[in-house]
């Protein structure tokens, strides 16, 4: 089928004459008439009668024009549809995040975010599991970076390394660690992720292996992050998760690969505004909020 042709004939047939949809299309009146040859040809049969002034219509091109004026009528509408909930902040937005980052730092921008957009809903999916977008219908996942996978497109959201911090509490009552030795005799509170035993960190460029084993470990950085601001320990923590409590960066040179939270989305053509709306208000909130280290 071919949408082009059929909306040629429409157009002759509305303007009553091929010059007439000429006009109407901006297009040449030879082309009109072969893209109505070129349907006739297609479905077999006479749908007008041409002669040197005027054209009558067949009865089945009669019929076909009715049935085809309507089809064109729902797909323009269609199409105003789709495009005004393109250009218009409303709709379904579907967010994925992380435990932690869920419990922590997205309920207060989601939350000013519906006061500003009250007419988009959104749906937060809390897994600690990369969830695959396009199957499940995601818009838009918040993920730890660099992430070097084309399927998506990225954009920086929180930005800042993780590292090991403490409380000023704890460091009043321990002393600060001078170097990585130094934390054999400190409290540490380990964290409980197969990938974090021992934790790879930087030093410069340098890779290092930090151990932090010892009588607490948690799996959760939320839990962490707790602890080390109740002055049980060094942990380690993202950057922007330590500000949220004014905690102490402990061995500053210390860093982990992992240098920030990054906003995902399927690599595609249109973007919903809704998506890049919520993007460019959860970055400036995060400034306003001082979470950038």
């Amino acid at each position: 089928m071919r949408i082009d042709e059929i909306s040629v004939f429409v157009q002759v047939l509305e303007a009553g004459s091929f010059a007439g949809a000429s006009r109407r299309l901006r297009m040449p009146a030879s082309t009109v008439s072969a893209k109505v040859a070129a349907l006739e040809r297609r479905l077999g049969i006479s749908l007008i009668q041409r002669t040197t002034r005027t054209l009558r219509v067949t009865p089945a091109g009669q019929a076909y024009f009715e049935r085809c004026r309507a089809g064109l009528r729902e797909i323009e509408a269609a199409e105003v549809a789709i495009t005004s909930e393109a250009g218009s902040l409303s709709g379904l937005l579907r967010l994925t995040a992380a435990v932690d980052i869920a419990q922590s730092l997205l309920p207060p921008i989601i939350s000013t975010f519906r006061e500003s957009f009250p007419m988009v809903k959104i749906e937060l999916i809390v897994t600690d599991r990369v969830v695959d977008m396009i199957t499940e219908g995601v818009d838009l996942a918040i993920r730890v970076g660099p992430l070097r996978d084309s399927s998506v497109v990225t954009r920086s959201f929180v930005t800042g390394p993780s590292g090991l911090f403490a409380s000023q509490h704890y460091l009043d009552r321990r002393g600060v660690p001078i170097d990585v030795d130094d934390l054999k005799h400190h409290d540490l509170i380990g964290f409980g992720k197969p990938w974090a035993r021992p934790l790879p960190m930087l030093m410069g460029n340098r890779k290092v292996s930090v151990d932090l084993s010892g009588d607490l470990i948690c799996d959760d950085l939320l839990t962490v992050r707790t602890f080390v601001g109740m002055g049980l320990g060094i942990g380690f923590l993202p950057a922007f998760f330590a500000n949220q409590q004014r905690l102490v960066r402990v061995l500053p040179a210390l860093r982990s690969p992992l240098t920030g939270l990054y906003f995902a989305y399927p690599a595609q053509k249109f973007v919903a505004t809704r998506v890049k709306r919520f993007i460019t208000f959860a970055v400036a909130s995060v400034k306003r909020l001082h979470l950038h280290p």
